[in-house]
């Protein structure tokens, strides 16, 4: 994405204008590039809605900032870097969602033991694991009892001499750790996830 690659004579004269607050010259701009930023992004986000939006943001930005446009510079190019940031933005909203981690969580439940040979899978997997491995020691060894040996609240309690509550409160305080670990550092990879119909019944 080369944005220091030169503009075309049509642009410079468009932009010129663009920057002089010229309404028809916007409405020629927004008619000339529009559809290419929607394919662009839509092949990102893989949701037409979003990437109607993504483009209608774009454009509003363009308008704001016009004062700013660089006429000499390609402006095909400069567009698809706003866009390509605004859809990783909505990426990162989306995978914060509260519906979406919850389905993530539950995926995850379901690929852990799988011998698939998919990667988006497995870079989930491993940001999930990383998560687990920045507990504080308790919080870790009662998490992967009750998740990974499936050990009832009872069960730890008894087998690590506390209280069934103490062992109650660090899962809920490790589950939130988790969740909130796996949205921040593996936010476009949940999206990409969830874009695919991963979470589809078949």
């Amino acid at each position: 994405m080369h944005t220091d690659q030169p503009a075309t004579t049509e642009d410079i004269e468009l932009l010129i204008k663009l920057r002089k607050g010229d309404q028809l010259a916007f409405a020629d701009v927004y008619n000339l590039y529009r559809a290419k930023m929607y394919v662009y992004a839509c092949n990102l986000c893989k949701s037409p809605e979003t990437a109607e939006e993504i483009v209608q943001e774009v454009f509003i930005r363009i308008w704001q900032k016009k004062e700013q446009i660089n006429t000499e510079l390609n402006f095909g190019a400069y567009l698809k870097k706003i866009t390509l940031n605004h859809v990783l933005n909505h990426l990162k909203k989306a995978a914060r969602d509260k519906v979406l981690q919850e389905e993530i969580f539950n995926y995850i439940d379901t690929i852990r033991n799988t011998t698939e040979d998919n990667l988006l899978e497995k870079e989930l997997l491993k940001t999930y694991d990383k998560a687990i491995e920045l507990l504080p020691p308790q919080k870790k060894l009662i998490y992967q009892m009750s998740r990974n040996e499936e050990m009832t609240h009872d069960q730890i309690a008894e087998k690590l001499n506390i209280s069934k509550n103490t062992v109650k409160n660090h899962m809920v305080e490790a589950t939130k750790f988790i969740r909130s670990y796996v949205s921040k550092h593996g936010s476009i990879i949940c999206f990409l996830i969830a874009s695919s119909n991963y979470f589809r019944p078949n």
